[in-house]
């Protein structure tokens, strides 16, 4: 494009056919019980050498290291303010040495792990993000970064070393004018409803938030807020968009019985506050094409998309975004969508849940379905 921005585009065949397969080896997950195989809430999934794996349970506030045939090899942390202890630990990152780091938004600090020693140090590092789930990420170079919220519509990128030290903060684009106050009742993504001299901001179901995604090297991957397309771009933080990729399928759309049935539970829960209605032509008919992007340890580009046959598909592109295959998570598996999948090589970690959510770690093969390699 005349700025200099790379566009790509993809017009693949309308019916897409699996390249691959996601075929599950190993899970991890009880129904009941008192093991440490019993998940209540995830937040943080890291692979480790070999084909192990850890995970952050928020509900105990314990990080727990599996090996690779399932077996629970150590927990550490508890609850509690001492070293090595959490009180709001909301994440789990993995450094170029095989350490494990949590934030730990209550107790001010990250801390870090060897999966199997156990609790190595910790940093001071003052965060505002309560109870939410870490959305930072480890870059080349020894840089930790954390998009934050400023005041008003403004955000930046805060950029740390490894001791937790502030070293940079670059802009990052904002819905609205710079200074603008955040108006609650006007966010197109959410239902307003006042109460009693407060508020309640409902996220809209189906609607195409905006998805981003930090990578290693220090690139945003992101959609366009409202944007139900598949449609994303990449850029520097703080500079220009360098790359646009756009992939032209019929929209998948969201099945009546379905929206219906989420309209009727919304109404629902507004007529026991003792509300009006909302608008609900404001819930779409289809669903977003984006719902998630990663990278693979090899450094490939995986973005989630809906299957208009049901099911998950991962559209997967080389660094260069090179189309590389499509694949298909299979019918047998529901994706627990606020932890992001891992792909190393040809396995793939994943949180799922069965019908009674209860949630299981889920490492799977990836097999070819038809023709070509991940």
């Amino acid at each position: 494009m005349p700025s200099g921005t790379v566009r790509v585009t993809n017009i693949p065949p309308p019916e897409t056919l699996p390249t691959w397969t996601l075929v599950e080896e190993l899970r991890v997950g009880s129904v009941e019980g008192d093991g440490l195989d019993v998940f209540g809430y995830l937040k943080g999934l890291v692979a480790l050498d070999g084909g192990g794996f850890a995970v952050l349970e928020s509900q105990a506030q314990e990080l727990r290291v599996f090996g690779p045939d399932g077996a629970h090899i150590a927990t550490h942390g508890r609850k509690g303010q001492g070293p090595g202890e959490f009180a709001d630990a909301n994440g789990l990152m993995l450094d170029q040495d095989g350490r494990l780091w949590v934030p730990d938004t209550r107790n001010g600090r990250m801390s870090v792990f060897d999966p199997e020693e156990g609790f190595v140090e910790s940093f001071p590092f003052a965060d505002a993000n309560f109870n939410a789930t870490w959305n930072g990420a480890m870059v080349e170079g020894n840089r930790i970064y954390r998009p934050s919220s400023v005041s008003g519509n403004r955000m930046l990128l805060r950029v740390y070393d490894l001791n937790m030290r502030l070293i940079d903060s670059l802009p990052l684009p904002s819905d609205g004018p710079e200074g603008e106050e955040f108006d609650p009742a006007s966010q197109p993504g959410a239902f307003y409803q006042e109460m009693g001299g407060r508020y309640m901001a409902y996220s809209i179901p189906f609607y195409p938030h905006e998805v981003t995604y930090l990578d290693k090297r220090g690139a945003v991957w992101s959609t366009q807020p409202g944007d139900p397309e598949y449609r994303i771009k990449r850029w520097q933080p703080g500079g220009d968009t360098t790359l646009l990729v756009e992939t032209r399928r019929p929209p998948v759309p969201v099945p009546a019985v379905e929206r219906d049935s989420i309209i009727d539970m919304m109404r629902q829960m507004l007529s026991n506050m003792g509300v009006g209605e909302w608008d609900w032509s404001r819930v779409p008919a289809i669903r977003p094409a984006v719902e998630d992007i990663f990278e693979s340890a090899e450094g490939n580009l995986w973005i989630r998309t809906p299957f208009s046959g049901g099911g998950v598909l991962f559209d997967v592109y080389s660094r260069d975004v090179a189309y590389l295959g499509t694949a298909s998570l299979g019918s047998g598996l529901r994706l627990f969508e606020q932890v992001t999948p891992v792909v190393r090589g040809d396995l793939v970690w994943l949180v799922a849940t069965d019908e009674l959510d209860v949630p299981y770690v889920i490492r799977a093969r990836i097999t070819p379905a038809h023709r070509g390699t991940p």
